[in-house]
């Protein structure tokens, strides 16, 4: 075999080596990319939970604090029953 042949297959070998990192590298990255997404995936998940809580306390905040002004309004106010 000739110094020619032999370098080329040195480097064909390099190639396939490099080719393999390279695929195992991309596949690390997609790995960290996806696991990444799913924690920011969890926090939107806990962040609308509780802006959903606030959301949900402010409803019945108004509720109550609307019946009152109707009652004292009204003349029902539970503080004109006592």
């Amino acid at each position: 075999m000739n110094e020619f042949s032999t370098r080329k297959q040195v480097l064909e070998a390099k190639i396939g080596e490099l080719e393999d990192t390279l695929a195992h590298l991309k596949e690390q990255l997609r790995v960290e990319e996806e696991a990444a997404q799913h924690a920011a995936i969890d926090k939107l998940e806990i962040y609308l939970d509780d802006l959903n809580n606030k959301n949900t306390n402010l409803q019945e905040f108004w509720k109550v604090l609307r019946e009152e002004i109707r009652g004292f309004f009204g003349g029902t106010s539970k503080a004109k029953e006592d």
